[in-house]
């Protein structure tokens, strides 16, 4: 799992959500729906057991160990979409 966050998306998230120096952003893997699809959202907290955890303009954004479960065969890429004015989500299936 590798989690990459741009300084862009990360001065987005920033600005949105009224973040300051230090604070932590948790990316988790989420059930939703009647048949059970998964998704991911995030959360400002801070991390208790990060499996990976990169600092961005100051910011912690991370994925805990917790959810390995969604994030083991996955590599995301958070960039920014000016056209959108919001995060741009990639998710890379890793292979073997």
């Amino acid at each position: 799992m590798k989690l990459e966050v741009s300084k862009e998306a990360a001065e987005w998230y920033i600005r949105e959500l009224n973040l300051k120096a230090n604070d932590s952003v948790k990316f988790f893997g989420k059930v939703y729906g009647l048949h059970g699809g998964f998704s991911f959202a995030l959360a400002i907290m801070e991390p208790s057991k990060p499996l990976e955890m990169i600092k961005v303009e100051g910011i912690n954004f991370y994925v805990e160990k917790s959810d390995d479960w969604f994030f083991a065969d996955k590599d995301l890429s958070i960039t920014f979409d000016k056209e959108r004015d919001e995060p741009k989500y990639d998710v890379t299936i890793i292979e073997g």
